[in-house]
């Protein structure tokens, strides 16, 4: 292997760029670290408020149970009904505690039970922190009133039993009425303190995590974080509301202009939301060694790319000068020399195969050039062949029909102006003639048709003085002009045939128009393409818009428009050529 060769080089490049992939595969590991260490926290969160779900749900049963034990009690059905003082109330009294303590636990929040007479008992030895009468007119107990079938869980800021006093408090309520009557007779209270709510979360909340009850007003009922429980946020309150209606119970979102991955449960008996509002970003900046495993990484990849960049530069600078130079062949075309470039041992091997190859394609270039010409000419030549024996057949054609008149005279007249137009026309090595010279022609052979067919068609030529002087293919107007006299008068004895040539827009401009029968335009446009075997009229005028298209290329052409009792008009477009032209001749 040869020592310069470009393999070693791509080799140690290679070796480095691993070393590079190995830093960025550390980059990659700390973000899916990062990535699963959120996803950790977000199926952690999940858990926890499933356990505190499950918690408050089995809390939910217990409560249930005491209250609609109390609301089916005859004890304090009895109690909550009778007058003040009553000889019976001890004994009912017993009776109500005795049925309490057979669905309460020992440990359990103060259950209240206030009567529409004002009588009350509350349980754990405890007493009202507020007057019978301000209970029964305060808010939460008019919700019950009003909705006598359901229990009720509301937030209050100041608890109504001297155990909760000081404290807020969460009390799940329910309106006592008789079986099968809607009379309400009393009320039950419930009455859970901040301290009793926090046993749901068992510390769950962190720095990072804050988990928290929400009511529907976007009141925090408890929380892990003191600070919070109380306030009313609303854009917790309208964030939790979006994700309910769209059905989510995770979304990555901002509050108080924070990012953070917010997640809710639904608890629709507690008339409550656990929320878990995860801070994510603060999460992860607190992630041990995070930040001196990235900036090590980034180090390297730094000292590794830096290395690659300078490495590669040198090795890749003699492949760009060639890529360069292959760019320039690609824009300007082919030079007639190309410089071996110097580098690695691949690199001038390439360079010299480029170098040949250039020279071979411009040798290759020239001798196309060169047969595409020949080419072309004999294809002219070969149209020029056709056109002429057509023509002179045509041409004899009308002298014959003197002879056969037995005009001697104007035979003979009609010979030397023949002799004359073919001179012109075939004779000579001349492609192009000036147009001023092909009117001369055309004048001649509108004299030998004038000869067969009299005065009764009158040909009339204009050449405008810009046009005199342009070059233009021999013999190329006669077959129009020769088609308009056999062809154009075949049912009438008289017309008119017009030849103008002028310059008009960088072109030269032929038109021979003439007043007779004409035909359909579809039979018109089939001249141009129809195949000598097809229809032998076309012979003429497809092999002149061959012999245009090879000398001036698909601009220029024949064009013939026509309508059946209007005429035939065709017309010939060429470019511009002056005498001393470069032509293709």
């Amino acid at each position: 292997m040869h020592p310069g060769s470009l393999f070693r080089k791509i080799t140690c490049v290679v070796v480095l760029g691993v070393l590079a992939i190995s830093a960025f595969t550390l980059v990659a590991a700390r973000n899916m670290t990062r990535q699963g260490y959120i996803e950790t926290m977000n199926y952690s969160n999940r858990q926890i408020m499933a356990m505190v779900q499950a918690k408050m749900e089995a809390m939910n049963d217990r409560i249930t149970d005491v209250e609609l034990t109390i609301n089916n009690s005859w004890a304090f059905s009895q109690y909550l009904k009778t007058e003040p003082e009553n000889p019976r109330t001890f004994t009912l009294v017993y009776d109500m505690i005795k049925q309490l303590d057979t669905v309460k636990p020992d440990t359990f929040y103060d259950v209240a039970v206030v009567g529409l007479n004002e009588q009350s008992y509350v349980s754990n030895q405890s007493s009202l922190s507020i007057s019978v009468k301000e209970l029964l007119g305060s808010r939460i107990t008019q919700e019950a009133r009003e909705h006598p079938n359901r229990i009720l869980y509301r937030y209050v800021p100041q608890g109504i039993t001297k155990n909760s006093k000081g404290s807020s408090a969460f009390i799940a309520l329910k309106a006592l009425a008789s079986p099968g009557s809607q009379a309400v007779y009393g009320f039950v209270y419930v009455v859970m303190t901040q301290r009793d709510l926090q046993a749901f979360f068992d510390n769950l909340g962190n720095s990072t995590n804050n988990l928290m009850l929400l009511d529907e007003s976007g009141t925090v009922v408890s929380s892990p974080n003191h600070s919070l429980v109380g306030q009313k946020d609303e854009e917790l309150k309208q964030i939790i509301r979006d994700m309910d209606s769209h059905k989510e119970n995770s979304r990555y979102t901002t509050l108080q202009n924070k990012p953070v991955l917010m997640l809710t449960r639904t608890m629709p008996r507690w008339n409550l939301h656990i929320v878990s509002a995860f801070d994510y970003i603060r999460a992860l900046n607190e992630m041990q060694g995070s930040a001196y495993i990235l900036l090590v990484c980034l180090a390297v990849t730094a000292l590794v790319l830096a290395a690659v960049f300078i490495f590669i530069s040198q090795i890749t600078r003699p492949i760009n000068k060639l890529v360069h130079t292959m760019d320039k062949v690609t824009e300007k075309g082919l030079p007639d020399h190309v410089e071996v470039i110097q580098g690695g041992y691949e690199v001038q091997q390439l360079s010299k195969a480029f170098h040949i190859m250039i020279e071979h394609l411009n040798r290759y270039m020239r001798q196309l050039i060169e047969l595409e010409r020949e080419k072309r000419r004999m294809e002219i030549h070969t149209l020029q062949m056709q056109i002429n024996p057509h023509f002179i057949y045509n041409t004899l054609t009308s002298i014959k029909w003197l002879i056969w008149q037995k005009d001697s005279e104007k035979a003979i007249r009609s010979i030397d102006t023949f002799s004359m137009l073919l001179h012109s026309t075939i004779g000579g090595s001349r492609s192009l003639i000036p147009a001023s010279e092909e009117v001369e022609n055309l004048k001649n052979y509108i004299f030998l048709q004038k000869i067969r067919f009299g005065q009764q068609i009158q040909a009339n030529i204009y050449l405008s003085p810009s046009a005199s002087g342009c070059q233009i293919p021999k013999l190329l107007l006669q077959p129009f002009l020769e088609n308009s006299f056999f062809h154009a008068f075949a049912d009438r004895k008289r017309g008119v045939i017009s030849v103008l040539i002028d310059c008009h827009n960088e072109s030269l401009c032929c038109e021979i128009i003439d007043d007779g029968v004409g035909m359909p335009q579809s039979k018109a446009d089939r001249l141009l393409t129809a195949r000598p075997d097809e229809d032998s009229y076309s012979i003429g005028i497809r092999n002149v818009n061959a012999r245009v298209h090879l000398l001036f290329g698909e601009r220029y052409g024949v064009k013939i428009f026509s309508e059946p009792g209007h005429g035939t008009s065709v017309k010939v477009t060429l470019p511009v050529i002056r005498k001393g032209s470069d032509t293709s001749e």
